[in-house]
């Protein structure tokens, strides 16, 4: 009977239990990366994101806790409560640099950066659902019991299918925002967030940092092992990382977890301090990230949970307000796409209606459903949802409200330029709700100034109806006002699909409006658009058109076609409505067309090409390009081609020669805009970081070559005046001088802009 019971006891006190709690600090937040070691049995692992851990081990085991910064702990696996706190313990080392060569960690790298083709997300076709919660908060030094303890929140449950940068489709599929808004976002939080490490530039934000594991980072980091941890049969080691002497501005400091022997990335937290150079309203100082990583199946190993927090301050003319901006990101459903499943164009698709987030990932904290309760309660009372439209960003985006079976076009609800002054106008569409397979529309307009009603009435009108989206046939009658030249591509900035805007409502113009410039326009015609791939677009159209200009009329019928290719771009979808919602350079468009007139000998044509391309080197260099050109053969003069340059004393846009100001048409041009900025990383005071500009510009046009340069200053403002004066400071001053000849202080062209780039 004793024996019995001896192996009994003896049976108990050997059985394996699963020991599970959560790490938090002094304060309750949780501690994430936190080492949890089994002493007996020597095996180790590490807390996630939410502090949490889980661990098997006897009930006679001792297991240790321990974290740099914090006290160790050593707790019995019999004694465990929910909830682990640890007491702070500062502590203070001085800094060792350990050289190439001599650093064992730099082996672990080189082995993670070796398996970039097998670990990278980005590299494996998949698809996931996600859970995403957005807050936007005050710092917890200036909180008031007055005020919830988030100013916003969102949540949302987003499914999104990826093959390749230009072939993905993300779809919302529920979400809940405070006083249950109708805000629609046209990117998530995992849009925004870098999914992967593995490339060799993290962008965060309007930053471009080096990735501690990318292909540079030995040039750019030092790294120290902090801790192994052996759990089952995978080793998980910790490596601190931290810039090199002078590479501050281009890189993060955290640490990262390599799991062996899959040498892949376990856990990764990084922060980074960003100078704030930049003069506008708002302002980015800091920024830090978290991935946390599962195996999934036998050899996925797949970021599973997203985080970010984001340090804002709002500029006003007295203070600046600080704000902290957090993300959360969980990923769950993960997999592997086949090649059937892939789709064809990047796509984000918003539905009409979003039901409510019901499923979340991690429940809410008291602190978000106190804010829940509050806000909710505060936007019912000002019943803001009478102002729903204001709210929802693709209808902002699309200028578009929604009546029923109808839309109301409200873009450009309100036209100006020196031809017809103030030109009220206003549309109808029908919407999917009336019909899925095609729209009609129509819309007018009303010239005020004496001028519009010149060559007849004042009264602009037209009327489309069109199918399809990413593929789209429309046929179109339209009696309009148009500029007088046809090429516009050095107005044109590649916001919409083509052929989504008229001409004359590109509002991004580089010199003066009057009526000399406009003739009048009736024509009648279709517009096809095609896919030609993930990032290009081809377009043709063909019109029967008659312009008229102080008399002189001509009648003929144009043919368009043309194709644009954008490196990557992002299509917005919400029913029967298709349009860019971002884009990424470089940009090409190509773009001609053919004027058929009866009795003439030669066939008029005209050919156009545009180049654009934007790119940063580190934090020191900002480049951009621009490489433009047409020509034209036997157009008639409303149709011909226009010298672009700036006015003396104009303000507008940059792509125009600005030392040649004199305008006339011609058959021929090629233009070249070659602009290199130095963003003031390191200026002492962040609330005044000049940025320096250097241009190199000119045309070559019917044989005269037009070369010109300058120089640019933006954030000239100093603090004080800025103050005052926030927009002023905005604005680019820059002189230009022609190389043509020799130089004198006459041929110095003072500038502004008010366009930044």
């Amino acid at each position: 009977m004793e024996k019995g019971v001896g192996l009994l006891l003896g049976g108990i006190l050997s059985a394996q239990v699963w020991v599970s709690a959560t790490v938090v600090d002094s304060a309750g937040e949780p501690l994430p990366f936190v080492s949890v070691y089994n002493l007996r049995a020597r095996q180790g692992t590490y807390t996630d994101l939410q502090g949490r851990f889980r661990i098997e081990a006897l009930p006679t085991d001792t297991i240790e806790i321990r974290c740099v910064g914090y006290q160790t702990l050593r707790v019995p696996a019999s004694s465990f409560s929910a909830v682990v706190r640890l007491v702070e313990q500062p502590i203070e080392v001085m800094p060792v640099v350990i050289r190439p060569g001599e650093n064992p960690a730099h082996e672990l790298i080189r082995r993670l950066q070796a398996q970039r083709g097998r670990w990278d997300p980005l590299g494996r076709p998949h698809k996931y659902l996600s859970y995403n919660k957005l807050t936007l908060g005050l710092p917890d030094s200036v909180r008031s019991d007055t005020l919830p303890p988030h100013l916003f929140l969102w949540e949302t449950e987003t499914e999104k299918v990826y093959y390749s940068p230009s072939r993905q489709i993300e779809t919302l599929r529920a979400q809940r925002v405070v006083g249950n808004l109708p805000v629609q976002s046209i990117l998530s939080p995992t849009s925004f967030l870098p999914i992967s490490l593995y490339t060799d530039r993290l962008r965060l934000l309007e930053n471009h940092l080096i990735s501690p594991i990318g292909d540079e980072a030995l040039n750019y980091y030092e790294y120290a092992i902090r801790d192994t941890i052996f759990s089952g049969k995978d080793t998980l080691i910790r490596i601190d990382f931290f810039p090199q002497r002078g590479r501050e501005a281009w890189t993060l400091k955290g640490q990262l977890t390599i799991v062996l022997p899959d040498a892949a990335l376990y856990a990764f937290q990084g922060e980074a301090y960003i100078p704030s150079f930049q003069s506008g309203l708002l302002q980015t100082s800091f920024y830090r990230i978290w991935h946390y990583y599962e195996r999934l199946g036998d050899t996925l190993w797949f970021p599973t949970q997203l985080h970010s927090e984001v340090k804002l301050k709002v500029r006003t003319a007295q203070a600046g307000v600080g704000l902290i901006l957090r993300s959360r990101s969980f990923l769950r459903s993960v997999e592997l796409l086949r090649e059937s499943e892939r789709p064809l164009y990047p796509e984000v698709v918003l539905p009409e209606q979003v039901p409510s987030v019901e499923q979340r990932a991690e429940p809410l904290t008291p602190e978000e459903s106190r804010s829940y309760q509050v806000l909710d309660s505060l936007l019912r009372k000002v019943e803001l949802r009478r102002w729903q439209w204001l709210l929802d960003l693709p209808t902002l985006v699309s200028g578009r409200i929604s009546l029923g079976r109808v839309n109301l076009i409200w873009r450009p609800f309100l036209l100006y330029h020196e031809a017809e002054g103030l030109r009220p106008q206003m549309g109808l569409e029908t919407n999917d709700n009336l019909s899925e397979r095609f729209r009609v529309r129509v819309w007018v307009g009303y010239g005020s100034y004496r001028w519009a009603g010149a060559q007849g009435t004042p009264w602009r009108y037209g009327v489309e109806g069109e199918m399809g989206q990413r593929w789209r046939g429309r046929l179109f009658y339209y009696d309009d006002v148009r500029e007088l030249t046809l090429p516009r591509l050095l107005d044109e900035q590649p916001a919409f699909l083509p052929g989504e805007q008229r001409l004359y409502e590109v509002p991004v113009r580089g010199y003066a409006f009057r009526w000399e410039s406009m003739v009048r326009e009736r024509a009648g015609g279709m517009y096809l658009r095609l896919p030609l791939g993930g990032r290009a677009l081809g377009y043709f159209s063909g019109i029967v058109a008659e312009r008229s200009l102080f008399g002189e009329r001509q009648q003929g019928i144009v043919t368009t076609f043309g194709m644009e290719y954008l490196h990557n771009q992002v299509l917005l979808r919400r029913g029967g409505l298709l349009w860019r919602a971002e884009y990424e350079l470089p940009r090409i468009h190509l773009q001609g067309g053919v004027l058929w007139q009866g009795g003439r000998g030669a066939l008029p044509f005209w050919l156009q090409v545009d180049f654009l391309h934007r790119w940063q080197w580190g934090r020191w260099a900002l480049m951009r390009v621009r490489l433009s050109g047409a020509y034209t053969h036997s157009l008639p003069s409303l149709w011909q081609l226009q010298l672009r340059t700036l006015p003396e004393g104009y303000l507008g846009g940059s792509d125009m020669l600005a030392a040649h100001p004199i305008r006339r048409f011609v058959s021929g041009v090629v233009y070249a805009f070659y602009e290199w900025s130095i963003p003031n990383t390191r200026f002492p005071s962040r609330q005044w970081a000049p940025m320096l500009s250097m241009h190199f510009q000119g045309a070559y046009a019917d044989g005269v070559i037009y070369p010109e340069s300058g120089v640019s200053l933006q954030n000239w403002l100093p603090p004080m005046l800025y103050r005052i004066f926030p927009s002023l400071g905005l604005t680019r001053v820059g002189v230009f001088t022609s190389l043509a000849g020799r130089l004198s202080m006459e041929r110095f062209y003072f500038r502004l802009s008010s366009q930044l780039f």
